[in-house]
């Protein structure tokens, strides 16, 4: 790949970013966890928990974040690393990054201000749909621990 040098190719790392779907990962979580030790009603139950938090998330996706974390949020939902996002979008990585997780200010103790995982977070932490599918999850599992 013939491409002009970057200042920053002197002092920056190269880090390979290896797409896995959310259901790949939880599914690897619970292969051989407690969960498989739980009655078959309360797995069932489960499922149907967390199926409707990702429709809770994707709800607060679609009506809390600006159109372009909305863009990057979904990409990146899709399994798409952040550099074939800013391939996709003609957008530098960098940029990809601030969207998903905010931009530090060093000269401000490092404070992190932006991004769509700390809006959704915080979000999150008030709604009250969201709250009450994580009781009945923590109901579930207070059962058997």
């Amino acid at each position: 790949m013939d491409r002009r040098k970057n200042r920053s190719d002197r002092y920056q790392n190269l880090f390979a970013e290896l797409p896995y779907s959310n259901d790949m990962m939880a599914e690897f979580a619970e292969a051989d966890g407690l969960v498989e030790n739980y009655r078959p009603e309360d797995r069932e139950s489960l499922m149907d928990l967390r199926d409707q938090l990702k429709v809770e998330f994707w709800r607060l996706v679609d009506t809390e974040l600006t159109a372009r974390q909305r863009q990057v949020i979904r990409l990146y939902a899709q399994g798409l690393t952040q550099i074939e996002i800013a391939r996709k979008l003609n957008v530098n990585q960098s940029s990809i990054t601030k969207s998903i997780n905010g931009n530090c200010d060093y000269r401000n103790g490092k404070r992190v201000y932006g991004g769509a995982k700390k809006k959704i977070c915080k979000l999150a932490e008030k709604d009250t749909r969201i709250r009450a599918i994580f009781v009945q999850i923590a109901e579930i599992h207070s059962y058997y621990t």
